[in-house]
């Protein structure tokens, strides 16, 4: 690997990176602080603790590389992790054994990390290529382990591969979805489906809430009418990010609520779709009933040995959930905030990589989100990764998972598969 700084980049080398270019050993205090300002602007480490985030400044390394240069290659057996402070990199994945035929399935941009596979010595599932010019974070394996085990349900949440697990075997026009990656599963439920896992995690949390803090779960009065049994948005929220180091920013706690409203497992009193961090109800599926059951001593027990897992589970299936609610609000509703996080995520779609920035951006006010069951006779299913795009003569369509069958009426009628694979 060949690492290069341009001249522009060479004379205005910032105090950030000359103390990352020193030994650890050699790094003082003020290394630290000067490393840890910057590291705290980077959106991949705004979820970590101090402590995890002094490790980092005491073990990681600076890479500033020019465009082209190849990071590692499919089939590696890995030494590092990666963060991305600047720039971007291409993923590619090949059928074959040459790592010259890959083909590229998505970009990883500023604020991407990358690289997990060191920690079970697994082959790298793609070649990653600088886009352009790209600074990197590096941590090597023997302290990123250090780190996972000590941080794990911090860390854990915050760095899925952002293309998901990709199999070397994949086809060429391939675009691993999220749903793809392996989510922890619930130690006891390991063989749940997706519904299951979310309507089990939604129990752990109505139970954990019964045993720290019965007070959010009461009848509640609002313009003379009374609810009952319901919480309040903006203490949900709260008591979220009380719970856990991997739950980081109040707009993740909401993605992680608005798993549990799309599953039904929690519903707005007035049966609105989307969560909101207002001062808004909500009451868990089984407070429907009038004869509600508190959960049991062994139950609670159970809650506070399984929450962990639960929240980390929710905040990896958080984002998705996030990102369909965002693209459920109507244009003019959508904040500075909202139209980034769209954004970002067309980053990353393969069929929209020939686009301009400019293009991008004026899609992510118009893109709008529907889902389909199967077989409809209009079967566009909107979810992960953006694969195929099409038009029905009214509309401009983005399959973001799942298939539709196209059939041609008055001629021959055949059926074929847009797949998103």
């Amino acid at each position: 690997m060949v690492a290069a700084r341009t001249s522009a980049h060479s004379s205005q080398t910032a105090d950030w990176i000359n103390s990352l270019d020193k030994r650890p050993e050699e790094r003082s205090s003020e290394d630290v602080d000067i490393i840890l300002a910057r590291l705290k602007k980077v959106k991949a480490f705004k979820g970590f603790n101090p402590s995890l985030l002094q490790q980092i400044c005491l073990c990681g390394f600076y890479e500033g590389l020019e465009k082209g240069i190849m990071l590692y290659r499919q089939g590696d057996i890995g030494t590092s992790w990666y963060t991305v402070l600047s720039g971007s990199l291409d993923v590619k994945v090949s059928e074959t054994s040459s790592y010259q035929d890959g083909v590229t399935i998505c970009t990883l941009g500023t604020g991407t990390a990358f690289g997990e596979s060191i920690l079970d010595n697994t082959p790298r599932h793609a070649t990653i290529v600088t886009r352009e010019f790209s600074e990197l974070l590096r941590i090597e394996q023997k302290e990123f382990r250090s780190l996972w085990e000590k941080f794990y349900y911090c860390m854990a949440g915050l760095l899925v591969p952002p293309y998901g697990v990709m199999e070397s075997t994949c086809g060429s026009d391939r675009i691993p979805d999220k749903e793809n990656i392996p989510f922890v599963p619930l130690s006891k439920h390991p063989n749940k489906t997706l519904s299951e896992k979310i309507l089990h995690a939604g129990k752990i949390l109505r139970n954990a809430i019964l045993s720290k803090a019965p007070h959010m779960i009461r009848d509640r009065k609002f313009h003379l009418k009374t609810y009952r049994q319901c919480c309040v948005g903006t203490e949900l929220v709260d008591w979220l990010m009380q719970q856990s180091s991997c739950v980081h920013s109040r707009p993740q706690a909401v993605g992680m609520w608005q798993v549990l409203l799309e599953e039904g497992v929690l519903n707005h009193v007035e049966q609105e779709m989307n969560f909101q961090d207002k001062y808004l109800f909500y009451r868990f599926l089984e407070d429907e009933r009038e004869d509600a059951p508190l959960p049991s001593e062994e139950e609670k027990g159970e809650s506070q040995e399984e929450l962990q897992e639960a929240l980390l589970f929710l905040s990896q299936t958080g984002p998705d959930a996030h990102l369909r609610m965002i693209l459920r609000k109507p244009s003019s509703d959508r904040a500075a905030d909202d139209l980034e996080i769209i954004y970002e995520e067309l980053l990353n779609i393969k069929a929209l990589s020939h686009l301009s920035t400019t293009v991008k951006r004026e899609l992510a006010g118009v893109l709008i989100f529907e889902s389909h069951a199967k077989r409809q006779r209009r079967q566009y299913i909107y979810y992960n990764q953006i694969q195929t795009i099409f038009f029905n003569g009214t509309s401009w369509y983005i399959i973001l998972k799942g298939s539709v069958d196209v059939v041609i009426y008055g001629k021959v009628s055949f059926s074929s598969v847009l797949k998103c694979l």
